[in-house]
């Protein structure tokens, strides 16, 4: 015969809580059913004071109806994103400082510093549905601090846009995202 291992009182309560939640859970979050409504004894009444005239309530003049203006589907709002961008983006090598320049012709530059480096780089830009694809045409600096420096031949930013004035860059390459603020 096997002994019984007594288990902690606590045990028995959380049992009895998990339990309880199971028995709401199957019931639709009510507890019981719900009872049709029983007769309630007529008690004696009190004898009642003399009712007082009821106050008239203030009647607030009702606000004119604005028609309902359809939530779905809304028009796209045409964005422009030609300007200058900027963006503070905070690193575990302390900040980096970004600025595009987004011509109305199609071209683009792109200056970063970060701590001692600058890099520049020229080029095209696309803008699609929610994207903005960069086709690098020059970089500097070609060499750093006696490297080689080598740069891709393009890149594509996600961008959701906050108002007209601020977007959010998402780099799904590298899975970083950060806030770019138009500067002009």
């Amino acid at each position: 015969m096997m002994d019984r291992v007594p288990y902690p009182k606590w045990m028995f309560g959380l049992f009895c809580i998990l339990v309880g939640i199971s028995l709401l859970g199957c019931s639709g979050g009510q507890a019981f059913p719900a009872q049709p409504a029983q007769p309630q004894p007529q008690w004696p009444q009190q004898p009642q004071q003399p009712q007082q005239p009821q106050q008239p309530q203030p009647q607030w003049p009702q606000q004119p109806q604005q028609p309902q203006q359809p939530q779905w589907p809304q028009q796209p709002t045409a964005f422009n994103p030609v300007g200058i961008w900027v963006a503070q983006i905070p690193t575990d090598y302390g900040p980096m400082y970004t600025q595009m320049i987004l011509q109305p012709n199609g071209t683009y530059s792109y200056q970063v510093v970060w701590g001692n480096l600058m890099t520049y780089e020229v080029g095209l830009y696309e803008v699609g549905q929610g994207f903005i694809h960069f086709a690098v045409q020059d970089y500097e600096p070609k060499e750093y601090m006696g490297q080689p420096m080598t740069r891709p031949t393009s890149w594509t930013v996600f961008y959701t846009v906050v108002d007209e004035n601020t977007m959010v860059w998402e780099d799904r390459v590298l899975g970083t995202q950060w806030t770019v603020y138009r500067q002009r």
